[in-house]
């Protein structure tokens, strides 16, 4: 399947499902190193379309990120997409608000939510210097935090960001500000929540399980590991407008992402929910 091909079903049925017949070329553990060329392959085409910042961003972003959809798939890897179809005439721009499970992600987003709706993200300020990277995250013209004070990242991401939804891009926003496989609702912070709030947008949740790619055990990237067997999961849920209570609009993130967890869990089974955070809390001292 092209990009056009892709674009023209997200629109029409807000889903995607990689064929059942798709079957890798070679034996896994060649795969496996080809997933890493390929991806390669991707950040170059990334880099060198983005030195003309203004046509990536509106032409070259959302092709380029769907590399990666057939990346994952001639590793013989599954794709599969649900609930984009709520975002056919909902009001934008918006905060999109997803867990952070893998790499894959920040490219992976752009083709589903680029035929929708025009957006950045919330990055690390350090991400501008990278080499190669960099010059494709100025590009995104993102909102940037620091990572070392919470109290400045707010008040960073409060103002840069509402800025941004007032040109009418939307933000997607990591909550969880680090990348974890199994997910814990106390590590998701209300970030999203607070900035829609401030800009009166809309909050959508995204649910994404994206553990094909996992994080190395002694270096997060340079040691990340492929697992073809665990397919990229994306899910869309419905937007939750600006004049419903905070702790609402997080509540009603958390239950979407946790229960769509819940969900492929029982439909791949492989974990996708912390364990720790499904235990009742402890009883206080002095109670039975």
């Amino acid at each position: 399947m092209e990009w056009d091909e892709f674009r023209t079903r997200l629109l029409e049925t807000g889903s995607y499902e990689t064929p059942a017949s798709n079957r890798a070329l070679f034996p896994r553990f060649v795969e496996r190193r080809l997933f890493r060329l390929r991806m390669a392959r991707v950040y170059w085409h990334a880099w060198r379309r983005s030195k003309d910042p203004e046509a990536y961003v509106s032409r070259l972003w959302a092709p380029n990120g769907f590399e990666v959809v057939r990346a994952v798939e001639r590793t013989g890897g599954r794709v599969a997409v649900e609930g984009f179809d709520r975002l056919r005439g909902a009001p934008m721009p918006a905060v999109f608000v997803a867990n952070h499970v893998s790499a894959l992600e920040t490219y992976l987003v752009a083709p589903l939510l680029l035929p929708f709706t025009t957006y950045t993200y919330v990055l690390k300020k350090s991400l501008v210097r990278y080499p190669v990277l960099g010059r494709v995250v100025r590009a995104l013209d993102p909102v940037p935090v620091g990572r070392k004070s919470a109290m400045d990242d707010l008040r960073d991401v409060l103002q840069h960001g509402t800025e941004t939804l007032r040109r009418g891009r939307s933000v997607v926003v990591f909550p969880q500000g680090t990348r974890h496989r199994l997910f814990d609702p106390a590590t998701f912070n209300s970030i999203g929540a607070k900035l829609a709030r401030r800009a009166g947008v809309p909050v959508v949740p995204l649910c994404l399980a994206t553990d094909f790619l996992r994080i190395g055990e002694w270096q997060r990237d340079l040691f990340s590991t492929v697992h073809p067997e665990s397919t990229v999961r994306a899910a869309c849920g419905g937007p939750v407008p600006p004049d419903v209570p905070q702790a609402e609009v997080q509540r009603r993130c958390l239950d979407f992402i946790s229960s769509t967890l819940a969900r492929w869990e029982e439909l791949d089974g492989r974990p996708m929910l912390d364990p720790a955070a499904l235990l009742p809390p402890p009883a206080a001292p002095g109670r039975s």
